[in-house]
């Protein structure tokens, strides 16, 4: 038979298991963090391109061959391609039709959705032509940050990158943008004008334009 405890021994012993039994369980698991947004996508708010642009352009994301921008080309999309291969090539549920008016002739266009982002800005798709002789694209609009050059550059980034990689010179009004255009990448480099004074001048030197002024669009004109 084992010796009685002393009353006031076991009443101590009790309380201490007592407080081990309230005590948290300590554990060596860490937690994983929850993954981010995806760029156009928010858990209870609209989706924010803006947003989503500095967070491409901080990431230094480099574009897949769908989104890829370089001389007179965007992704599957080529300026100077016909009506039926632009309709061959894209799926006619991204396509909303509608038009757009050049040198005060009323031309077809569409409005592009991207499959892999469908709330993404669309892309506008501008055609010339006639119904006689058939219609080819002549110009691509895109705000959408998805897009980008071979360098890196495209919606979201600073125009002083884009400056420092095309050598731009001049930036000037064109068909309601203000843009840096270069003749060599067949782009033209849309700036947010928010970002200059109210009463610049339509036409200046790309050395006026502070660094980091950012690109807001990006057209290629044939």
């Amino acid at each position: 038979m084992l010796p009685r405890l002393p009353v006031s021994l076991a009443a101590a012993l009790l309380a201490l298991a007592a407080a081990a039994c309230d005590s948290p369980a300590t554990s060596t698991a860490t937690a994983t963090a929850p993954a981010g947004p995806e760029p156009f996508v928010a858990p209870d708010a609209p989706a924010d391109p803006k947003a989503a642009a500095a967070r491409l352009a901080s990431a230094g994301t480099q574009p897949d061959s769908l989104h890829l921008l370089s001389p007179g080309r965007a992704g599957r999309l080529a300026l100077g391609m016909s009506e039926k291969s632009l309709l061959a090539r894209v799926p006619a549920a991204q396509l909303t039709k509608t038009t757009h008016v050049y040198k005060g002739v009323t031309y077809p266009a569409y409005l592009m959705t991207d499959a892999q982002q469908p709330t993404a800005p669309p892309s506008r798709l501008e055609l010339v032509g006639s119904a006689a002789t058939g219609y080819t694209l002549r110009r691509i609009r895109i705000t959408d940050p998805q897009y980008r050059t071979g360098e890196g550059i495209g919606v979201g980034s600073p125009f002083g990158a884009a400056r420092q990689v095309y050598g731009l010179t001049r930036v000037r009004s064109s068909e309601g943008d203000f843009v840096a255009i270069s003749s060599q990448q067949r782009m033209g480099w849309i700036l947010d004008e928010n970002s200059l004074p109210a009463d610049h001048s339509a036409d200046m030197p790309s050395s006026a334009i502070p660094p980091a002024t950012r690109i807001v669009g990006v057209f290629l004109v044939k």
